[in-house]
């Protein structure tokens, strides 16, 4: 190899490589801070963010706390695009406070699992300054409930694919009454007691911030705490100011009522640049052997394929999947003729998608 080969080979390798940083850092970073001990946030945040990072293709950041009042190192959160906050009651020194206090004056978004609503003893203006709660304390463990949909929440981006009612894991905490500018999205109750607020948006020094009590064990095991979290997670980054659907056909040259059929490199470049809606029209076997992550589920062969499907938004964009692209196929015409305006086919179907070894969620 001459001096000039070497030279293109090297300057194409430097070239790549910053390529490929760039992209790394072009990735929203989310710091995730446990500093609690009851309900185990030191397993199950470091679990969720590694679902975040291979599903969503976030980079991420989970700070565990060694001491009781002390993290290792605060230092990620001047790099942080987005911090999720799991902590009780903790007195932190003044280097870290203030590190926590600059993110927070920073206007970047916050979001608060749990015991977050008193998370640090030394700063507890954080619950009603940053949160929009009002912490009073929770219910007695032993009363289980349920977490339901404000109906003047329905359709907020968060919600998607929440559904309308499901069991909180944990005791319900009382946050009545809330911040004027916090709009409740779940309220819970159990019997004998009114209802209170379970997840709510707010806003601080014009940032996006997203709280819920879940948070319980229980709830990282529940899919809808999953989606809303992610979903939370995706709002507060402005996730929901990406392109609408008009915008995104045109990019790739989708006719509206027209159903486009595509290989797996595309199918995913879509899904995931768009954040668009994943449909799985196997059967119930078929989709519990394992499924695309975050996906819709409407089974082709139920006789309620139809009725489900209606319930849908028709002008939004659906990724289209079954075993190996027969069932879309016929499930994408069908919903064509039903008024549906952005349809995507994958082609080889979830057997290709799994062959190509992509993400999959069982």
């Amino acid at each position: 190899m001459n001096s000039l080969t070497r030279f293109v080979v090297l300057t194409a390798g430097l070239s790549l490589g910053c390529a490929n940083l760039h992209a790394a850092e072009a990735k929203p970073h989310v710091v995730l801070l446990s500093g609690e001990s009851l309900y185990g946030s030191a397993t199950t945040l470091p679990r969720f963010a590694k679902r975040l990072g291979q599903e969503h293709g976030y980079r991420c950041t989970v700070i565990v706390r060694k001491e009781e009042h002390r993290f290792p190192s605060l230092d990620s959160l001047g790099q942080a695009d987005l911090v999720i906050v799991f902590a009780r009651r903790m007195q932190l020194p003044a280097e870290q406070l203030g590190q926590v206090k600059q993110y927070i004056e920073s206007g970047k978004p916050v979001i608060g699992l749990r015991t977050a609503s008193h998370a640090i003893q030394n700063w507890l203006e954080f619950d009603k300054l940053v949160l929009g709660g009002n912490y009073q304390g929770h219910h007695k463990n032993n009363l289980s409930g349920n977490a339901s949909i404000v109906p003047a929440a329905k359709g907020h981006p968060i919600l998607d694919g929440v559904a309308d009612e499901f069991k909180m894991g944990g005791s319900l905490y009382k946050n009545t009454t809330l911040a004027r500018a916090a709009k409740p999205l779940l309220s819970g109750a159990v019997e004998g007691h009114p209802a209170e607020p379970v997840a709510w948006t707010h806003s601080y020094k014009g940032n996006r911030t997203f709280y819920t009590s879940l948070g319980h064990a229980d709830d990282f095991a529940n899919p809808n705490f999953h989606k809303l979290v992610t979903n939370a997670i995706a709002w507060c980054l402005g996730a929901d100011a990406r392109p609408g659907a008009i915008a995104i056909a045109a990019q790739y040259g989708v006719e509206p009522g027209e159903p486009f059929r595509v290989g797996v490199a595309l199918f995913e470049k879509m899904w995931r640049d768009n954040k668009l809606t994943l449909l799985d029209v196997r059967t119930t076997p078929e989709y519990r052997a394992g499924h695309l992550p975050d996906t819709k589920w409407i089974d082709w062969f139920s006789p309620t394929f139809a009725d489900e499907a209606a319930k849908l938004d028709k002008d939004k964009f659906y990724l289209v999947y079954c075993a190996g692209g027969v069932r879309s196929a016929r499930a994408c015409k069908k919903m064509s003729g039903m008024g549906f305006k952005y349809l995507v086919d994958l082609a080889p179907g979830f057997k290709g998608w799994k062959a190509a070894g992509k993400a999959i969620q069982k």
